[in-house]
């Protein structure tokens, strides 16, 4: 074994549930380009909601399933404890506020030796994460690292006092060579029972409160009504969509609107797309699927949160709005009627995220994890 070998840590990934979520797919894509780089990694699942399409990815190999209730059900985390004790790993990573939360204070109480760490992919929170700050800021101090996925994210939580003993921002980074610009579009809107001419908006995202898509919808019924020849495409499901499939109805839009569903391959459908959409309040942060529909040569229209402004230059590859403001999201929306400016943005939208290579994303980890872990230890 070589030395760069031997001073890879052994990382236990762990992920509250394996639903369709961009912390889930970047924890499982990192995983994977790990492990195809020689990484010892382990991947444990707190509670029981999982996705198909999620499992069938390569970094969701031979998972531990806890099949646990929620976090705050103390007697899951005995089982938690003894999950720890059995993985005999360096460095542990919690996705997220519970399971990071879970994982420190277990340690507190001897759960493991491993040093521990949390990659935190929000930016604002919903009502229940709030609430939980207080202990998430008391975990924190005592967790050995923390990761940002956003500067702009990163400035916002070092302002209200949440720190690790080390804090480090890595964005996210995209797959350029899976994710490329279609070369017919009109043809992937005919297989999808649309019009060449129509002008589809789209939008990838599990159907969730925080994605918003009753704001989409209502935009697209105002759009119409002032000319703008709109489709909306929504790829993903979720709790939400029957409400948001009612609300197309009440709105007189439900032909316009395409629900397609959870998809293993989002590829044909962002090959329709002239323009991407994500309408978020709250929890979303650095967007994989933003950076996805940029790469495939789609402008995106994003609700100004988290790190959209890092994504998205303003008139460039696309157009920023304050969050929930619906006269600027359809203003934004209604110009890409305009066929050339939706030429000059396509053009401009691919090279706009060439810097967010998933490569050097992963090498950035590498670094880390190893600097955190110190020399692993070998049984």
């Amino acid at each position: 074994m070589s030395a760069v070998e031997e001073q890879k840590p052994r990382v236990l990934f762990f992920v509250a549930g394996l639903d369709v979520g961009g912390a889930e797919r970047h924890t499982l894509d990192l995983r994977a380009r790990l492990m195809d780089r020689g990484w010892d990694t382990r991947l444990m699942v707190y509670g029981p909601r999982t996705s198909q399409a999620m499992r069938e990815m390569p970094g969701a190999r031979d998972p531990v399933l806890l099949n646990l209730k929620g976090m705050s059900d103390l007697r899951g985390w005995g089982v938690v404890a003894k999950a720890l004790k059995a993985q005999d790993v360096d460095l542990i990573l919690g996705i997220n506020q519970a399971p990071a939360i879970v994982t420190t204070l277990l340690r507190v109480f001897g759960a493991t030796k491993a040093k521990v760490g949390c990659v935190f992919h929000t930016t604002l929170l919903r009502p229940d994460e709030e609430k939980r700050l207080p202990l998430f800021k008391f975990a924190a101090s005592m967790m050995d690292l923390m990761i940002y996925v956003s500067a702009n994210q990163a400035r916002y939580w070092a302002g209200r006092g949440l720190n690790a003993k080390h804090n480090a921002t890595i964005q996210n980074g995209v797959d350029a060579s899976r994710f490329t610009p279609s070369e017919d579009s009109d043809a992937a809107k005919v297989a999808l029972g649309l019009d060449p001419e129509d002008v589809v908006i789209g939008m990838l995202a599990a159907f969730r409160p925080e994605k918003n898509h009753e704001q989409a919808v209502e935009a697209l019924a105002l759009a119409r009504a002032r000319g703008m020849r709109a489709k909306l495409l929504c790829v993903g499901d979720g709790p939400t969509r029957p409400r948001v499939e009612e609300l197309a109805a009440s709105l007189g839009v439900s032909e316009h609107v395409v629900f397609a569903g959870e998809q293993r391959n989002v590829k044909p459908f962002v090959a329709a797309f002239d323009v991407g959409l994500l309408s978020s309040l709250r929890v979303e942060t650095f967007s994989l699927a933003a950076l996805e529909a940029l790469a495939s040569g789609v402008p995106m229209v994003m609700s100004d949160i988290g790190g959209a402004s890092e994504i998205v230059e303003d008139g460039v590859n696309g157009y920023l709005f304050e969050a929930g403001d619906m006269d600027a999201l359809v203003d934004r929306l209604c110009r890409f009627s305009d066929p050339e400016l939706r030429r000059a943005m396509k053009a401009r939208a691919r090279p706009s995220v060439e810097r967010y290579s998933i490569e050097a994303m992963v090498s950035r980890y590498e670094r880390l994890l190893i600097d955190t872990a110190g020399k692993p230890s070998r049984s």
